[in-house]
């Protein structure tokens, strides 16, 4: 059932001309077995990387990806390579924190019972979790609510409040959570339940009736950093709670980083300022933690005496920690994070092991009826896909629509339909383009509800309604999207020779990390390398492994996941061109320099 439309990925974009020699001024497109895509050198500046190399006793390599990430001045660039816990903005900055510890210190001292209230994913549990354990640390009387994502749905609700009134509680806390739950602020205040929401989605028109609102993102806000996630503002106020009873703010960090580092990372936020110093050290800490359920996760997955990266928290240990909360429920998670019995950590561990499992089943069951869907129509003149069908997992659905953006370079909408009761739920993912958040505010009209960011959202609607909310989707799209838009892009960092790939490039490189959104792992380009030899890898065998050489250096491994439609197109002998970031590979106690490649094609009579 439902409505499903994708433009049409016509011949008319041309094969741009890339027989110049620089990079810096050179556009390439390439055309993998279905789809075009960009290559596009960043915008440099060479007085200013000249600069920072001299100033900075740095590479010009290095001193170029540091302007492409922003980095205007010399002091700019200390900062980023040094980033200093010291420097971080003064938490008492952001808008209503004197008042937010204020009413947290009194509920303390007359032994109010507190509830701290989050969200279900890896952010939220991460936030909920840091107020938990640093009240308690404080003597605190508190508990723990997140709500169940199929049963409750997002955010704090005016039942929740009633249910706490009658169990004794007398203040809420949010965690990650609120900015927007005006009516359930109201019902409080009714009822006679203080709120403190601590949160960083954008507010609403309004913001609720609360004791106190700690949000970066206020209009109102002076504070300097507007991108911390959810877990970066409840550690501010936990900051300023510990300050204002006289605790040593030192101890604090070393004891919370770890959630910090997880649920920022998690949660998909810029790593820049603040969350780039969050995340730095936070990372240490995690690789160190105490805390028996985050040392249980980290063993289980194989990650226990190795550094961790944002990879290994992106993509390893956030994952296990949301796919409970999609297929069940995340008080698991929560529990997971708050227990200090290694024997009950284990066994919580194990059931996040099965649900991820399950998850990447129901993912990947989805995923094939999506591709089914999308390869039986002949779709044309639409940006924006819209795919609606009865037994979709709610919660999985938006890693769909992560893969389908992905996949066809468009916004989507995918939603799962519950025709017995004549509802969709489901998810949104967008390109940079096209402010999905936006938009879904501008359809409010047709659906029951929805909110969220730029990139991605979240969204519900009656199922009688949903052509005309794809009709009305589509029409706010076709004003602001363009076709140069639709064709997928790699931003690159320049050409790089094979000859110059060593182990001390990868050790400068490293002063970049943490990578992540706003700061992404370095992107090169190497044109007209031999292939030495090919093969298809993986269980798979989706994955195509190559060794290539150029003249001058050494045959170099490189790894194409996801790729292996690619195998016959790239022939041995032959030269291709490879769009990669590099990594050093470690297998059998040696390191050897391995390019992940993103995108290759093969190379035009060498005039690459």
């Amino acid at each position: 059932m439902g409505s499903l439309s994708l433009p049409g990925r016509g011949s008319s974009r041309r094969r741009c001309d890339n027989r110049q020699s620089s990079s810096a001024n050179r556009q390439l497109t390439t055309k993998t077995t279905d789809m075009e895509r960009k290559w596009t050198p960043r915008e440099h500046n060479d007085d200013l990387q000249a600069e920072l190399s001299r100033e900075m006793g740095v590479s010009a390599l290095l001193a170029r990806l540091l302007v492409s990430r922003g980095i205007a001045s010399v002091s700019e660039a200390a900062e980023f390579l040094n980033p200093s816990l010291d420097d971080m903005h003064d938490p008492y900055d952001m808008p209503d924190m004197e008042r937010a510890v204020s009413r947290v210190r009194q509920a303390m001292e007359r032994k109010e019972k507190i509830l701290v209230h989050g969200d279900y994913d890896v952010d939220g549990i991460s936030s909920t979790a840091l107020l938990i354990r640093c009240l308690r640390a404080l003597d605190a009387n508190v508990v723990a609510r997140v709500p169940h994502r199929r049963k409750e749905g997002y955010d704090i609700k005016p039942l929740t409040v009633k249910e706490a009134k009658a169990d004794g509680v007398s203040l809420i806390l949010t965690a990650d959570c609120g900015v927007t739950a005006c009516e359930t602020a109201s019902h409080a205040l009714d009822l006679g339940v203080d709120l403190v929401v601590t949160d960083h989605h954008e507010p609403g028109p309004e913001l609720p009736r609360a004791a106190a609102v700690v949000n970066p993102r206020r209009r109102d806000s002076t504070y300097p950093f507007k991108h911390l996630a959810g877990v970066g503002v409840a550690f501010k106020f936990a900051q300023a709670l510990v300050r204002d009873l006289g605790y040593s703010e030192t101890r604090f960090r070393t004891r919370f980083l770890d959630l910090v580092a997880l649920g920022t990372v998690g949660d998909v936020v810029p790593l820049f300022g603040e969350n780039r110093t969050l995340v730095k050290y936070g990372m240490q800490e995690l690789a160190a933690t105490r805390k028996v359920g985050l040392r249980a996760l980290v063993s289980a997955c194989g990650l226990e005496g190795r550094p961790l990266t944002t990879h290994s928290l992106g993509f390893i240990l956030a994952p296990r920690i949301n796919a409970v909360g999609r297929l069940d429920d995340s008080a698991i998670a929560l529990q997971l994070f708050l227990t200090r019995d290694e024997a009950e950590a284990i066994d919580l561990v194990g059931i996040l092991e099965r649900h991820n499992t399950d998850r990447q089943r129901e993912q990947m069951r989805i995923w094939s009826e999506v591709s089914r869907m999308l390869s039986e129509r002949d779709l044309d003149g639409t940006n924006v896909i819209v795919l609606a069908a009865p037994g979709w997992n709610a919660g999985v659905v938006g890693i769909v629509a992560s893969k389908v953006v992905e996949q066809y370079s468009r916004p989507a909408v995918l939603i799962s339909a519950d025709e017995e009761g004549g509802v969709g739920t489901g998810s949104a993912r967008s390109i940079e383009a096209f402010n999905i958040g936006s938009a879904l505010e501008q359809c409010r009209d047709v659906l029951l509800r929805c909110g969220g960011h730029a990139l991605a959202a979240g969204v519900s609607l009656r199922l009688d309604k949903l052509e005309v909310f794809e009709e009305k989707l589509n029409g706010i799209a076709a004003g602001l999207i363009t076709p140069e838009d639709l064709i997928p892009s790699f931003a690159t960092d320049g050409d790089m020779a094979l000859e110059d790939l060593s182990a001390d490039l990868l050790n400068e490189l490293k002063l970049l990390e943490p990578y992540g959104m706003g700061n992404p792992e370095p992107l090169f380009v190497t044109h007209n390398a031999t292939v030495l030899d090919k093969r298809l890898v993986g269980d798979s065998r989706a994955h195509l492994k190559l060794r290539v050489r150029s003249p001058g250096s050494q045959p170099t491994e490189c790894i194409a996941f996801g790729q292996g439609d690619s195998f016959d197109s790239v022939q041995v002998g032959s030269g291709v061109d490879l769009c990669y970031n590099i990594r050093l590979n470690q297998y059998n106690g040696a390191e050897t320099v391995q390019l992940t490649v993103k995108d290759l094609v093969p190379a035009s009579d060498g005039n690459h």
